[in-house]
């Protein structure tokens, strides 16, 4: 939302400035003394026909009648401008804030018009005031009339210049639908011309170009010139789907060959731990707490979104590319750009220069994802705070707190009939329930501050120690698992009443989470609250403890919310929580969350 005139606003301002324009114009007819068309002329006439008498306005009257005119066009526009503005920070149009404002504007506006036209009127004459004032309104009738007729006869030619020029094509009343139901008119609108600055006419750049290469290669390369046409077997069909999207084109086309679906048959989620620990040490040489593979693992129960954060060269983008090959699969990377402010950094958008989409590396694995829905897909992005997350991921942000069946991205309009790519329909692109996204954040002067609605949203694993070597001595092997077998792996640990938190668990739990309201000021909502539910039994499955998973979740979900806070009693509550810690479990427990109070008291 802007607060300058739209189009639709300039539209209302013209038409109210033909108005006055026809006001003007009847009063120069009916001027009985100097009418601008010969003396009883139809606009007479018609003022005549409707009881007016003949009228003599004089320099008054005309004094009268431009003030009134010229303040009609001053209040249009600035009523239509505050409406814009009540928009803009109220949400509506007519608050009791706006509304009285709207008055004011009124009377403001009228008095001091009036208030010219009463002041050209001297020396105050009542016959001379009373025709003054029947000139007003005997033009502003009229002008009225003259204005109705035209504007129905510019609509008569518009519908039959419309109808004729399209008469083939079908009658679509409501042909476009609304993609927001609480978007009002105006706000719709403005999306509407949004689009259309971002595609171009998107409908009039479509149609047949010239070439003679008719195989596949031909229709990718109609995004830059080609003829747009495939051949498959003996058929050869123009398609204006390869010239706007020759990526999405490609995979659709390499998605009929046979993708392998032979995976292993992994039943114990421990194992899965151990043996991806296990492979990253001997194979790649990387070191890693088996706490911390356990909170990655668990962690892709709990969230699709995963921050590895910490500092630089102790293996997050290692963990997330490895954990694809451990499982067969390969991990994809996109470096994210200090310049990315929108979602048009990651998943592209239409050149009207060019007439294709421009699409992204990141868009086109999105959309293969679509068509090896057993495979797990992980997209890493890789520094991800070097721009601002809730800027260019907010989508994806909001929409994975959605149901599976709701996660659906509108990639652009398209045009009607449009034959869009096979997962493209209508423009929209649901992505796949296998993917995961995992995003690298260094803590340094180069990258910005990670907010707490993006922490709260994803499952955040620290990378502060260097972790010691060890030996490996058996053999290692990949474990090729599925999506689906990954997602019952993870279901059978949830439904496990073993794994669960107890009663007795949340409430020896509530006892610190308490203590952090009470002294801090700090607490967490449902969605933190249903991570917890999911991580823990999993993290249990996994080989750990409750409390470890309760430990990591309390440090990186309530703890870390203390950075860079200051005020006096934080040291003194920070040394209580420690010690209500120990004496809730002990001294040997929730060892992340006591050294995350040692850092902080440090700090202070």
């Amino acid at each position: 939302m802007k607060t300058h005139f739209t189009r639709k606003n300039f539209i209302a301002i013209a038409i109210i400035f033909f108005y006055v324009l026809l006001a003007l114009f009847s009063g120069l007819c009916i001027d009985s003394i100097n009418p601008v068309l010969k003396a009883n002329n139809p606009i007479q006439k018609m003022g005549l026909a409707l009881g007016f008498p003949a009228n003599n306005p004089g320099f008054c009257g005309w004094i009268f009648l431009g003030c009134v005119s010229l303040y009609i066009l001053i209040f249009a526009a600035a009523f239509i401008y505050e409406m814009r503005l009540a928009k803009y920070y109220e949400n509506k149009i007519f608050t009791k804030k706006y509304s009285l404002i709207y008055l004011l504007t009124f009377l403001i506006i009228f008095g001091v018009g009036i208030g010219i036209a009463l002041a050209a009127q001297y020396p105050y004459d009542p016959s001379f005031m009373f025709n003054s004032f029947l000139f007003v309104v005997e033009s502003l009738v009229i002008g009225l009339l003259i204005f109705l007729i035209l504007g129905s006869i510019i609509m008569f030619g518009i519908m039959l210049y419309v109808n004729f020029k399209h008469i083939d094509e079908p009658f679509r009343f409501f042909g476009n639908k609304v993609k927001n139901q609480e978007l009002d008119e105006e706000a719709q609108e403005e999306e509407n011309e949004q689009l259309l600055e971002e595609q171009g006419n998107l409908s009039a750049s479509f149609g047949e170009a010239s070439g003679n290469d008719n195989n596949f290669n031909g229709a990718i390369a109609g995004g830059q010139g080609g003829n747009g046409e495939v051949n498959l077997g003996n058929e050869t069909v123009l398609k204006d789907k390869e010239r706007v999207f020759p990526g999405l084109c490609s995979i659709d086309y390499f998605s009929m060959s046979k993708v392998d679906e032979e995976f292993d048959d992994v039943t114990d989620l421990s194992f899965l731990c151990t043996q991806f620990r296990n492979y990253l040490a001997k194979n790649e040489k990387l070191y890693f707490d088996i706490g911390t593979i356990r909170a990655f693992i668990s962690g892709l129960a709990a969230s699709r979104f995963i921050i590895l954060e910490g500092l630089s060269g102790t293996g997050k983008s290692s963990l997330a590319r490895y954990f694809s090959d451990f499982i067969g699969e390969e991990s994809f990377f996109e470096a994210v750009q200090a310049t990315w402010r929108d979602r048009t950094s990651i998943l592209g958008y239409y050149n009207d220069f060019s007439k294709t989409y421009n699409e992204t590396e990141f868009l086109k694995r999105l959309y293969s994802s679509t068509f090896k829905d057993n495979h797990i897909n992980i997209m890493v992005l890789d520094e991800v705070n070097i721009s601002r997350v809730e800027y260019y991921f907010a989508d994806f942000l909001s929409i994975l707190e959605y149901p599976v069946d709701k996660w659906a991205l509108k990639i652009m309009q398209l045009p009607y009939d449009f034959d869009a790519p096979e997962h493209l329909q209508d423009g929209i692109l649901k992505i796949s329930p296998n993917t995961w996204f995992i995003g690298t954040a260094n803590k340094d002067d180069s990258t910005y501050t990670i907010t707490d609605k993006v922490y709260d949203r994803a499952i955040t694993i620290s990378f502060d120690d260097r972790n010691e070597p060890f030996d490996v001595l058996e053999d290692v092997s990949k474990l090729r698992i599925s999506f689906t077998k990954l997602q019952e792996l993870f279901a059978g640990a949830t439904n496990n009443a073993k794994n669960r938190l107890t009663t007795r668990d949340l409430e020896k739990f509530s006892i610190i989470t308490n203590y952090t309201y009470d002294t801090f000021d700090l607490t967490f909502g449902n969605r933190i609250m249903r991570q917890i539910e999911t991580l823990v039994p999993v993290y249990v499955a996994c080989g750990g403890t409750k409390e470890e998973a309760l430990d990591f979740m309390f440090s990186k979900k309530v703890l870390s919310k203390l950075d860079g806070r200051f005020e006096d009693y934080i040291k003194k509550g920070l040394t209580n929580l420690k010690s209500l810690i120990e004496k809730t479990y002990g001294d040997e427990s929730f060892k992340l969350s006591k050294h995350t109070i040692d850092k902080l008291v440090r700090k202070l």
